[in-house]
This record gives structure tokens, C-alpha cells and sequence, in this order.
């Protein structure tokens, strides 16, 4: 072993579904391997597989020890399609180190000078801590650890906007207090471009529309909710436009002209057109099990250069997928 380096090899005098791994010169056959025969969740794939409890299943896919074709997967309602090579290691590593091993793999930045850096955030991943748990893995926490890696001590970032925890996108966060000022006065004067795409359920008679329904948190539920008569709701303007039918389903594109908590996600289902996997505003859905939300494009001018810039990231890969398994009608 050289570094975190180790080999593979197979030994077939061992069922056709278990790899030996030599790690450091030390044989060890727990390892598993096999390709999906059957259509199902992950944790059912592999409490089947292992024999073993739903709980226990569940536990090994959360710390990271089951790869889908060569990639960690940590939703353990994720289903993987028939022929997908599976690895599993019964005893992973610990649920924290596997996160950001996989947030690390999917975080991405697209842009970094002194003043602003634009990031992609996957999904399951916290912008900011959360008051409840202020040591959780979240955005900023990891820029900043990657920034510290680089040779800056102490670097400054500063939060102008927020992705919800499970959708997945583009995000700009401001290094100097300069340009996070430039940037909250772009958004404020509705001058920077925010596109985001879903998977919707429902039929609307309207092709696009504006939502301009003003939303209320309710203390009790801490959710978001259109403001009923009476109550000081905050403004919010959503407008929405269905590219793509299928059946009773719809990728729709939406742009933020303010952006509340959970707005989309709110004004989607006040219009019909619920978001799939989305168990708190939404509809749940057989082919995702986190909101089918992603933040696709940001444009905006630079906060101290006024250069246009913008940043465009593909749909990941389970929004992609469950698209792709909703048949047309």
C-alpha cells in the first residue's frame, strides 16, 4: 500500500460475487460485488444481498460502503438500474468520513478570484451549519477547509444566498465584504438571473405562469406556507414555464425573483404542479427520494469588475434518471 493506493484482485475460486482485496499485503474477502438483477432500493438490494436487517443495511450504505457503478451512494432509497455494478464493504468507514468523501466528489468550483467564488452544491449538503448542529458538514465549512489546504489561514466567506439542504446547484458566495454587499444589492434589485429545474406532478391548463402568492413561516411547523388572510406574509414571485411533458409528469423551469425559503418548491405545488420526492411540499415519488430541484444557471455582473458572468451546471445524475424512467402516457 502506497499513500491511500490499494489493489484489487479477483480470485475466482471464491463465489462469483465476492472480490478479495489485498490491502498492504493483507487478503480480505468481505468485500462483495455483483450487478443488479432485480428493481428495487438500495437498502432492499442490499439487506437481500448481505442477509442482513434493514437497519443494518441501511447503516452501511450511510457511511459509504456501497458503490453504484464505481460511485459512493448514500441514499439508501436510491434504485439502481438492472445491470449496474455494485461493491459493497460491510464495514465502512465512519458515517461523517463518508460524507465528505462523497461531498467532495460532487462539490465543485466553477470560479474563484479575490472577491466572489461560484460553487456547486450537491444535494444533502447544508449551505450553513444549523443552529441544532453547528458541527455538521455543510458548504461553507468545506471551501473554507479547502481554502486553509491552499495556504489561506483565515479565509473570509460570506453567505448572499442558500440552496435548501436536498437541491442540488449553483451558488455564489462573496469573499470580501465589498463584493457580498455588491451581490445583496444585485438581488435585491432583482438583477441577478436564477434558473432552476424540477420535476413536477400534475396537469396545469397553463403552459407558464407567474406565482406571486406571498409566503408565511409557520412557527409551529417551521414550514413554509402561503400567507393566509390576515397574516404578514413575505412577497415572493416565482415565474414558471413547462419545457417537457410526459403523462401526468413535467420538467418545468423556474426563476426566482425573490427568493424566500422553499419558494419554488411552496408556489409549485400552490399551482398544481407539486415537485416529485419532495415529502414536505411535494409528492413522494418511486424514482427519487429528495426533491427533484436543481439550481441550473446563475448570471449576475461581478461586484467589483461589472463583467456578466454566467454558470451553468447539467441536472445530476438521480434527477436525470427518474426523468428518464417516467414514461410517456
Amino acid at each position: 500500500m502506497k499513500g491511500n493506493v490499494f489493489w484489487i484482485e479477483q480470485h475466482w475460486t471464491l463465489p462469483p460475487d465476492h472480490l478479495s482485496i489485498v490491502v498492504g499485503g493483507i487478503l480480505s474477502s468481505k468485500i462483495r460485488n455483483w450487478k443488479i438483477d432485480e428493481e428495487r432500493a438500495l437498502q432492499a438490494e442490499i439487506r437481500a444481498r448481505l442477509e442482513v436487517p434493514h437497519r443494518r443495511a441501511r447503516e452501511i450504505i450511510r457511511r459509504g460502503g456501497v458503490q453504484i457503478a464505481g460511485k459512493v451512494v448514500l441514499d439508501p432509497g436510491y434504485r439502481p438500474k438492472i445491470g449496474d455494478p455494485v461493491i459493497v464493504n460491510p464495514e465502512p468507514m465512519k458515517i461523517r468520513t463518508a460524507l465528505r468523501k462523497s461531498f467532495a466528489e460532487e462539490m465543485k468550483i466553477l470560479h474563484k478570484d479575490r472577491h466572489i467564488m461560484v460553487v456547486h452544491k450537491p444535494a444533502g449538503m447544508l449551505t450553513v451549519p444549523t443552529d441544532e448542529d453547528e458541527q455538521e458538514i455543510c458548504l461553507l465549512g468545506e471551501i473554507s477547509r479547502q481554502l486553509r489546504k491552499e495556504g489561506n489561514k483565515r479565509p473570509a466567506l460570506f453567505v448572499v444566498q442558500r440552496l435548501d439542504r436536498y437541491t442540488s446547484g449553483i451558488l455564489a458566495i462573496a469573499r470580501t465584504t465589498d463584493a457580498r454587499d455588491h451581490l445583496k444589492q444585485q438581488l435585491k434589485n432583482r438583477k441577478v438571473e436564477r434558473r432552476y429545474l424540477a420535476i413536477s406532478q400534475g396537469r396545469s391548463k397553463l403552459d407558464e405562469g407567474v406565482c406571486r402568492l406571498p409566503l408565511f413561516e409557520d412557527p409551529r411547523s417551521m414550514k413554509m406556507r402561503l400567507a393566509r388572510k390576515g397574516e404578514q406574509g413575505k412577497e415572493a414571485v416565482t415565474r414558471w414555464k413547462m419545457l417537457e411533458l410526459r403523462g401526468e409528469h413535467s420538467i418545468i423551469e423556474a426563476h426566482l425573483e425573490t427568493g424566500r425559503r422553499n419558494q419554488i418548491r411552496v408556489h409549485l405545488a400552490a399551482v398544481g404542479l407539486p415537485i416529485i420526492g419532495d415529502s414536505r411540499y411535494g409528492v413522494s415519488s418511486p424514482w427519487i427520494s429528495r426533491p427533484a430541484l436543481h439550481a441550473e444557471t446563475l448570471s449576475f455582473s461581478h461586484p467589483i469588475t461589472m463583467q456578466d458572468l454566467s454558470f451553468q451546471v447539467p441536472l445530476p445524475q438521480d434527477i436525470a434518471q427518474a426523468w428518464d424512467a417516467i414514461q410517456p402516457s
